[in-house]
């Protein structure tokens, strides 16, 4: 079942003339809800308007899009940055430039779609499965290059991912490792300091950061080759204006992120005997439990419920936390879960 809205959801969801608790989405940073970003973003559409219909590479370039990129490397502790009009495109631009250079791909269990190369790959190992035997995989591949693929957490069903793998990989191969980190950015991206691969994070903007658009983290030499492949030059760049109040607005997302993670540590000590599934330091929890979604709705709290990977798997009831939350909020939430059986 579906419900429509004519508001952008905040700690809480209008719908059919129903006034909800919301503890769902990705907006794990409520940015879109922040006076001070909408008030700098405001003032920037008044100076760029609302797009840039043009090239990053046309003869005129927009100043705000380098400036931003810069702002976002060093908030992801990154050599270089890239932005772009998606989350999905991030990926696809970056698989299709390796692509184009004749890599041989390997693929996480759960790797999303951004990041696939034109075939579904398939699996049906676990993930911590797929890390044990990956190594040995690439060791006896014949390619010359060779780029693996995974996201950093499990979504929407969320499950922790180690990347304690990467060290294992063999050190003669020319590896490059692409991490779709849209559910992590702006929340904790992986901490990796494998020196035998190269490492590329693809993310999109408009979860935890609150914006339109997506963005690629990797060594300064490949964001460089990037910026003049044609599948980027050809492409129209996100909003100006949503990078303009980013660079005008970086103090709030560290502000944001402490509120969040006070709200988790708040939550998780309100219902310690909890079975839903979640990982340290993360706003979101999953469980297949039949019957959650509604006992949840019929208290005026809702969430997210559907069926993942396919319409025929069992539906996915994903809780989220966001900065947006009170501390009654979580105290309603956890009252109500404390009572489910």
């Amino acid at each position: 079942m579906k419900y429509l809205t004519n508001q952008l959801p905040s700690n809480t969801l209008v719908s059919d003339e129903q006034t909800y608790l919301w503890f769902s989405g990705t907006s794990y940073l409520g940015i879109p809800h922040h006076p001070i970003f909408k008030e700098n973003f405001i003032k920037a559409v008044a100076d760029y308007g609302t797009s840039w219909g043009s090239s990053r590479n046309n003869t005129v370039q927009l100043s705000i899009y380098e400036k931003a990129e810069k702002a976002l490397a060093e908030m992801a502790q990154m050599p270089a940055a890239l932005s772009v009009s998606s989350g999905m495109w991030a990926g696809q631009l970056v698989v299709n430039f390796l692509k184009h250079e004749g890599a041989t791909f390997f693929f996480a269990p759960k790797t999303h779609p951004a990041l696939w190369n034109g075939t579904i790959p398939f699996s049906s190992e676990s993930y911590q499965a797929w890390t044990l035997s990956i190594a040995e995989k690439v060791q006896n591949t014949f390619a010359d290059k060779i780029v693996i693929c995974t996201d950093s957490v499990g979504s929407p069903y969320v499950e922790y991912f180690d990347f304690e793998w990467i060290n294992t990989l063999p050190t003669h191969k020319n590896i490059t490792v692409v991490i779709d980190a849209s559910h992590s950015f702006g929340i904790d991206l992986p901490k990796i300091s494998a020196k035998n691969i190269h490492l590329i994070i693809t993310s999109s903007l408009n979860k935890a950061m609150g914006m339109t658009g997506g963005v690629i983290f990797a060594e300064k030499d490949f964001i460089e080759k990037l910026r003049h492949f044609p599948m980027f030059s050809g492409a129209s760049p996100m909003m100006p204006a949503l990078l303009e109040a980013f660079v005008n607005s970086t103090d709030i997302f560290q502000e944001q992120r402490t509120k969040l993670f006070k709200n988790i540590q708040y939550f998780n000590q309100q219902i310690p005997n909890s079975n839903l599934d979640s990982i340290d330091n993360y706003p979101a929890y999953c469980t297949h439990q039949v019957g959650l979604h509604e006992h949840l709705k019929k208290h005026g709290i809702m969430t997210a419920c559907f069926p993942y990977p396919t319409a025929t798997d069992l539906p996915v009831t994903r809780l989220v936390i966001s900065a947006l939350h009170t501390k009654e909020d979580l105290d309603k939430l956890a009252e109500v879960l404390n009572v489910w059986k």
